[in-house]
């Protein structure tokens, strides 16, 4: 377990009680705290917390042990109550029209449900500060206290250690990273896709380190 502890170390951040990044480390006793990671990824509608929405979002929770185990995941479009106020550019890129977010949930909804499948857990992603903005501007806008752990794992920064330099990749974006690691994906730009590639790209991660160690230690 002290092997995973030191690999998602490299990704380990402090949040606030809001949920909002403080620039520091977290402790690695908030791992020793906590039975799970919730790696997550959502897609809106621009940039701005304030101002833009979140059109599609999704978590998958996996048990803090060796591999990772999934528990449960769980995605979903959310219906936009600003869409004139969007980029288009991103909403080409989420694929969005009305049509197809027809069933969409609308934010308080999607916010419970995804709330109850991370709650407690260690929200993880690919670099993950515009993530947290808008996720603690939705909780911050819906009324409701942060309910996930006051700590952050992101994903693209433990890539960043293990890989760079290496020849291995030659960016770090998810896509390419992914690829490089030989994960197949479900598609691009879709919450539930990109949070099962960053989830699979941790998995391997993690993997590769155990085996270099274990095979120092021969």
């Amino acid at each position: 377990m002290s092997r995973l502890h030191e690999v998602l170390a490299m990704g380990l951040r402090r949040l606030d009680p809001e949920g909002r990044p403080t620039g520091e480390p977290a402790a690695l006793s908030e791992l020793a705290g906590t039975a799970a990671l919730y790696v997550v990824d959502l897609e809106m509608s621009g940039p701005n917390p304030q101002m833009h929405e979140i059109l599609d979002i999704a978590g998958v929770r996996a048990s803090l042990a060796p591999r990772l185990p999934e528990e449960e995941a769980w995605g979903a479009r959310v219906r936009p109550k600003r869409i004139g106020n969007a980029v288009p550019a991103a909403l080409k890129v989420v694929g969005y029209s009305p049509k197809a977010w027809k069933a969409a949930l609308d934010l308080e909804a999607a916010m419970d449900r995804f709330a109850a499948v991370g709650r407690d857990a260690i929200v993880t992603g690919w670099g993950m500060a515009q993530d947290l903005a808008f996720l603690a501007e939705a909780f911050r806008q819906l009324g409701e206290p942060w309910p996930f752990a006051l700590a952050a794992v992101d994903v693209q920064a433990i890539a960043r250690a293990l890989l760079r330099g290496n020849g291995e990749v030659d960016r770090f974006n998810l896509g390419h990273v992914a690829d490089r690691l030989g994960i197949g994906r479900m598609g691009e730009h879709g919450a539930l896709a990109d949070a099962y590639a960053t989830y699979d790209v941790l998995v391997k991660l993690v993997e590769r380190v155990a085996r270099l160690t274990a095979e120092r230690e021969r």
